[in-house]
């Protein structure tokens, strides 16, 4: 229920545009934008550090990382990196295509 509230909100955000809001409404806006990237940045951080400590991570007998579990972390926190930088530019290529195909076309 998080994540549909949280992608929801994500969605609603992106689809204002600036110059619809009132000026003196504008600086709370963008802060409340700032305050939300900032949770959804924190909250894909800890997921990312959970995944990778679940999937790599399987004896507490030394206080430092094994070498396999040092290269597992690295390769999984790369890969979840590299994920969501493909589907932000997903989400972009989709948001585009979607505003290109609703502008009105010239004859």
């Amino acid at each position: 229920a998080d994540a549909a509230a949280d992608a929801h909100a994500s969605t609603t955000m992106s689809n204002i545009k600036i110059d619809n809001v009132p000026e003196h409404q504008r600086g709370e806006l963008l802060q409340e934008i700032e305050k939300m990237q900032m949770h959804n940045s924190s909250k894909t951080y800890n997921q990312m550090v959970e995944h990778c400590f679940n999937d790599c991570i399987k004896t507490f007998r030394s206080s430092t990382l094994s070498d396999q579990e040092s290269k597992c972390v690295n390769s999984c926190a790369e890969k979840f990196i590299k994920l969501g930088r493909r589907a932000g530019y997903r989400y972009q290529e989709h948001q585009y295509s979607g505003a290109a195909a609703a502008a009105p076309k010239s004859s």
